[in-house]
């Protein structure tokens, strides 16, 4: 299926999906050097690569953020600027949206703060839609503390029926179904992802500590 690729950063959703066997038709992203990074792993041609690491280092970025390097692909900066009539059409949206107002290691400001409020901004575009046009799926990354904050589940009525919580942690991985209001079928993000994950890609003990209590 197609999919689009918004708040990327430098594309892990976009690798997962093509191994998957899925097409990217845009991506979405502010920040320059990520946009840079994304480009270059999964834009460019090999021979592009290969110019762009002869330029000076402190003129890379501003050069794999041209848009011939995109090759036609649909491509925004800034997803509170985007109209939805804009975006191609697609059967699923990935998108892992800010975390800061909701990690248990910020403010918790929830939805109420400026950054993961943009989750809203995602949903509107939705909304903006013709039923015809909209995603039959919204593939959905964020920390544990979602379905929680501010001492309240939160609700994504519009598109998606929870069930029970599923989280990623301390690599234990439980998942939620959801189902899609078009086709009624249930899936789950344990169809997805791979079953056998090398032990490398795992924090050990000892870093995991680092990060939360440092």
């Amino acid at each position: 299926m197609k999919f689009i690729d918004f708040f990327s950063g430098i594309g892990g959703f976009r690798r997962g999906m093509e191994l998957a066997g899925h097409e990217c038709v845009g991506f979405c992203e502010f920040d320059k050097f990520a946009v840079a990074g994304y480009t270059a792993m999964h834009l460019m041609t090999d021979d592009e690569r290969e110019y762009i690491s002869t330029l000076p280092k402190n003129k890379r970025v501003a050069e794999a953020g041209k848009e011939e390097y995109r090759h036609g692909e649909w491509y925004a900066n800034d997803i509170r600027r985007i109209f939805a009539e804009d975006i191609p059409k697609a059967d699923c949206w990935c998108f892992g949206f800010p975390c800061q107002d909701i990690s248990v290691a910020g403010k918790q400001l929830g939805f109420d703060g400026a950054r993961s409020s943009l989750f809203f901004r995602v949903i509107r575009l939705v909304q903006d839609l013709e039923e015809k046009d909209r995603p039959t799926y919204l593939f959905i990354e964020n920390v544990k503390n979602l379905l929680s904050v501010n001492g309240e589940r939160t609700s994504l009525n519009f598109s998606l029926r929870w069930t029970k919580a599923g989280t990623m942690q301390n690599g234990r991985l439980s998942t939620l179904p959801i189902t899609s209001h078009k086709t009624e079928k249930e899936f789950s993000l344990s169809d997805i992802l791979e079953g056998e994950v090398p032990q490398k890609y795992f924090l050990s003990k000892e870093q995991t500590e680092k990060i939360v209590f440092k």
